[in-house]
């Protein structure tokens, strides 16, 4: 079993809502039960077991591609600070079909509550089936079927259906891409019809030298944690990443992210029309004190621009320091 917990300081600067700045603290825990039950499961498989509690003042705006998280983001929704409780618990297995061909099936609760009043909370189930064979030596295709139950306190529960088709292909030992796309059919209680929409998404990863890797994703897919809707919004982001170890204790990150959240044909034929853009960059550097102790001192830069329905445009410094400690 492994038990990661995390507490942090976090300093929030609103360049035009100097109302809002606060010093705040986070609070997190990580358990992943998965290696517990390796021994049960056939040769080759993988099985993990995530349980991932959070209490921070807001949800963290991007997905980091260096290392991501279990948790859920806004897309790059701004909301209000406030007090944002989320729980996520996660169930994945890989078992190999054949030398060549492995099936993945993967389950999820996640659920976000929020103290302020004006933020809708939201509960999602998701499962995904997928599977994955090696068509070559570089190639690696995998197709997929998902289904999510969206239920937004307040409103309407939300089905979502996607399938999606992609390719991993190696470049080279230092160079990675990963393609993948797909559709998405949402499903509301007062829809004579399913709402469609595309999803997808372009990945390359390069290792540069042996301590520097480079890492860009473009992609589409539908927002259901923004704390603004109570159905979904659609993202597209595009994100940039340079990571670097300096030495085996001290790496650093520069991040480049940029994200348009707007909403979908259902949302507007009820009056609801959200544009929001964002675009920013953060600046992170990671110490191992230990061998199970990790600090992560982290700048964040975010502006955001909104049309429509939503008007809530800012500018957002954020600072924050924050020690990890895991356990084996």
């Amino acid at each position: 079993m492994d038990v990661t917990a995390s507490y942090g300081l976090q300093a929030e600067l609103f360049a035009n809502h100097h109302n809002l700045n606060q010093v705040l603290q986070n609070l997190s825990l990580d358990t992943d039960f998965g290696r517990m039950l390796m021994s049960a499961l056939p040769k080759g498989s993988t099985f993990h077991v995530h349980e991932l509690m959070s209490y921070t003042p807001t949800l963290p705006n991007f997905q980091s591609l260096v290392t991501p998280s279990p948790g859920v983001t806004t897309g790059g929704v701004i909301t209000p600070l406030t007090r944002t409780f989320t729980n996520v618990f996660g169930i994945d297995d890989t078992t190999p079909l054949s030398t060549l061909t492995r099936i993945e099936v993967a389950y999820s609760n996640s659920y976000t509550n929020f103290q302020d009043p004006s933020l809708i909370d939201t509960q999602t189930n998701h499962i995904q089936l997928s599977v994955g064979h090696d068509v070559s030596r570089t190639d690696v295709v995998t197709t997929g079927y998902s289904y999510s139950r969206v239920n937004a306190y307040g409103g309407p529960i939300t089905h979502l259906h996607s399938i999606s088709v992609g390719d991993k292909h190696e470049f080279s030992p230092i160079m990675t891409g990963t393609v993948e796309g797909g559709a998405v059919a949402m499903i509301l209680p007062d829809q004579n019809r399913p709402e469609f929409s595309a999803q997808g998404s372009l990945s390359i990863s390069r290792q540069f030298k042996e301590q520097v890797r480079l890492n860009a994703r473009v992609s589409q897919e539908t927002n259901t944690f923004s704390g603004i809707v109570n159905t979904a919004l659609i993202t597209d982001t595009g994100a940039l990443s340079l990571s670097r170890q300096f030495t085996p204790s001290l790496g650093g990150e520069v991040s480049v992210n940029v994200a348009r959240n707007y909403s979908t044909n259902a949302e507007k034929r009820t009056g609801v029309l959200i544009d929001i853009r964002s675009q920013g960059a953060s600046l992170g550097l990671h110490y191992q004190v230990t061998s199970w102790l990790l600090s992560d001192l982290t700048y964040g830069y975010l502006r955001q621009e909104t049309f429509g329905s939503y008007q809530d445009g800012l500018i957002d410094n954020q600072c924050s320091f924050t020690l990890r400690a895991k356990w084996s």
